[in-house]
């Protein structure tokens, strides 16, 4: 519920900067290894809206998959475990390439 009422708060300020009425859409950005579950933002969107400038808005979000490259060897993977060990050579501290993100991506008002 926190994240959701993150996102409403953004959105929010944000609208009240632009001068807006209502929000009518929101997207965010919410990746596999930000340890936020997409689904629970979803459910709980609704009612942390209730009674802003976005109750009633859709939101839609985008899923970012978790990707690694490993420092050592190359390889490109999906991280498995918090530890991010290669899967091909096992060396530790592969970069996160994609998969931390947790954004508002856009927004539309009216």
């Amino acid at each position: 519920m926190s994240v959701a009422a993150g996102i409403v708060e953004i959105v929010e300020r944000e609208a009240k900067a632009k001068g807006a009425g209502r929000v009518t859409r929101v997207t965010v950005d919410i990746g596999a290894l930000a340890g936020v579950d997409a689904g629970a933002v979803e459910f709980c969107y609704g009612a942390a809206a209730g009674g802003t400038l976005a109750e009633g808005s859709v939101l839609i979000v985008n899923r970012i998959a978790g990707l690694a490259r490993c420092g050592e060897c190359g390889e490109e993977f999906v991280p498995r475990d918090p530890l991010v060990v290669c899967p091909r050579c096992q060396a530790f501290g592969a970069r996160i390439l994609s998969g931390e993100e947790l954004a508002v991506r856009e927004m539309e008002v009216e």
